[in-house]
């Protein structure tokens, strides 16, 4: 079989069934190799920086990258190093299948091939190797005489390097036989004299035939590289659809943002999806997805704000639109951040709320380099908005709940199952029902700190020993119509034990609600309460702590932390209002 119609069956079978392009050029490479008994790279993705590149080379094509340092490209099919292939071997290289191709990550491109970026052309190098460039269109192959082609950065699509030993020759047309003893002129540089070159070892014919075959792999590979792109688009789309449809499911929150994790990390191929909350009061994952096929490296430093202090330097400081991390990051904090998260390759894509930096999504690959093509950035960064506006949606859907709530309080009838009968207040259930919400991880992380407020009235035992529990019962109602009197209107308050109430203080720093605390304080110190028995003078403490994200697991811990303040006024004399930080005495 000729070689031009050899390689086009090659090509047809890459076609269909659908395969990737990677599968096309291993073919190709294997196809010229063996067919003309010579070494070949085929280098790809030429548009983009060194490590965006590919380079598919023969079993021992290695000798021809001596001037470029590479590294294996991911997990593909297991590829010597190319220091370990000996070009010069005598011994006939066997034939192998395209599974035998090997593929390379270039860390920086020759000299040879930047002056090829620039002016694409077809020439000879010192080496003896046979440079044919492959550009976005079809060239002239007509006939054999090489041609300078003039075209930018981006009409280089392809670059084959070929080599031949001295001893070997191309297989030629006998119809050509008469042509072999001539030799093809290379075309000099743009601006170089009209001098020409010969290229030695290469005959008219042979260069006639490459350019063909170079030329069909040109147009098959452009043809194949659309139509992926086409389908990429295609499940791009679907992606956003989904996640389109999910923000109006009626979800809650933290179920919309675990499906947009696994949604984003299954649509772009990645090995984990990470939604992060990135601020100095804290870091805290909001929702995590990773590929189950697979067995990855836990992440014991995910929490750590220390650890991701690279990360939203990178953001606030340089206004980035978005960030890809690999091991040759010029920033040598993000390559350590990426050797904390045991990952390879990573791309980072800032969340804003209403134009405050929030966090960030964070797709992470363990098992090879990625780099993403720049529509999969658009559409992380499209996934990055809706994911703001589902973290908008949880605050303002939590205040309305708050409100409505409210409301529903001026208007209960007492027999409420979320009414105190003896109080009015909003009883237990309601306020371990109001502490989960704001434990919600969607909430905990975008809400601002809220602040919480206990008080006990001091020797309440002793009152209903002296007095009797109608006495007791009336003390209780008084005094809960005096809190719910200081309090401003919309600000819940529950009680939720015997004589003990609590207040929850939405977007409230610690100093405010200790302010707050000693304003009820006020009104209670000093003024007897009016009772069947009379007069009755009764001191309350008060323990006041406020969220602290960095620490705080959920609404529960700084509800630990409020009693544990109330302890402290009861120790201190009782009578009184204290606070509590987190870390301190907690």
């Amino acid at each position: 079989m000729k070689p031009l119609k050899q390689l086009v069956s090659i090509e047809e079978r890459a076609i269909a069934p659908p395969s990737p392009t990677d599968l096309l050029l291993r073919r190709a490479v294997q196809a010229i190799a063996s067919y003309f008994h010579v070494e070949c790279l085929l280098w790809t993705s030429l548009e983009g920086e060194p490590g965006e590149s590919r380079v598919y080379g023969s079993p021992g094509a290695g000798a021809m990258l001596h001037d470029v340092e590479v590294q294996p490209a991911g997990v593909e099919p297991a590829a010597p190093h190319p220091a370990d292939c000996d070009a010069d071997s005598d011994t006939e290289q066997p034939a192998q299948d395209e599974g035998a191709i090997a593929c390379y990550v270039p860390r920086n491109f020759p000299a040879w091939l930047i002056d090829q970026l620039d002016a694409p052309r077809l020439t000879q190098l010192e080496t003896g190797d046979l440079i044919v460039p492959i550009l976005a269109q079809a060239f002239d192959v007509d006939g054999f005489t090489p041609e300078t082609y003039s075209g930018t950065r981006g009409n280089l699509q392809l670059l084959l390097q070929v080599r031949r030993s001295p001893q070997d020759s191309i297989l030629s047309d006998p119809a050509q036989d008469a042509d072999l003893s001539s030799t093809a002129a290379i075309a000099p540089p743009l601006g170089d004299s009209a001098d020409v070159n010969p290229l030695k070892g290469w005959t008219a014919h042979d260069v006639s035939l490459i350019k063909r075959l170079a030329n069909e792999l040109g147009l098959t590979y452009s043809s194949l590289l659309w139509r992926e792109k086409f389908e990429r688009s295609q499940r791009q789309i679907a992606l956003m659809g989904r996640i389109a449809h999910l923000l109006n499911s009626g979800l809650e929150t933290d179920d919309i943002l675990q499906q947009i994790a696994a949604e984003l990390g299954q649509g772009l191929m990645g090995d984990r999806c990470l939604v992060m909350r990135l601020q100095a009061t804290g870091v805290a994952p909001v929702a995590h997805w990773e590929r189950s096929q697979v067995v990855l490296p836990a992440l014991e430093h995910l929490e750590r704000s220390e650890v991701w202090q690279p990360v939203i330097d990178t953001f606030l400081d340089g206004g980035a639109s978005y960030l890809t991390v690999r091991p040759d990051a010029s920033s040598s904090s993000l390559q350590h951040w990426l050797q904390q998260m045991g990952a390879t390759s990573a791309l980072l894509i800032p969340i804003l709320i209403q134009s405050d930096f929030f966090g960030a999504i964070c797709l992470l690959d363990y098992f090879k380099v990625r780099w993403y093509a720049l529509d999969e950035v658009q559409t992380v960064r499209q996934v990055g908005d809706h994911t703001a506006i589902a973290l908008a949606s949880a605050q303002h859907h939590h205040d309305s709940h708050r409100q409505t709530a409210a409301l529903r309080l001026q208007v209960m009838v007492p027999q409420t199952p979320l009414r105190d009968s003896l109080t009015q207040l909003l009883n237990a259930e309601a306020f371990d029902q109001e502490l989960q919400q704001l434990s919600r991880p969607a909430l905990w992380t975008v809400q601002p700190p809220f602040s919480l407020i206990i008080c006990d009235i001091d020797y309440f035992k002793l009152i209903n020993e002296t007095y009797g529990y109608s006495v007791g019962d009336q003390i209780l109602s008084q005094l809960a119509q005096r809190l719910r009197r200081q309090l401003r209107q919309g600000t819940l308050a529950y009680r939720y034990g015997g004589e003990e109430f609590a207040i929850i203080l939405p977007r409230t720093s610690l100093t405010a609600a200790l302010d707050v605390a000693e304003r009820l304080l006020n009104a209670i110190h000093g003024h007897p309460f009016d009772t069947s028995a009379g007069p009755v003078s009764v001191t309350v403490s008060f323990g006041v702590a406020q969220q602290d994200p960095r620490g705080d697991r959920n609404a529960r811990s700084v509800l630990q932390r409020a009693e544990k303040a109330l302890q402290d006024a009861k120790r201190q004399g009782r009578d009184c209002a204290k606070g509590l930080e987190f870390g301190l005495g907690a």
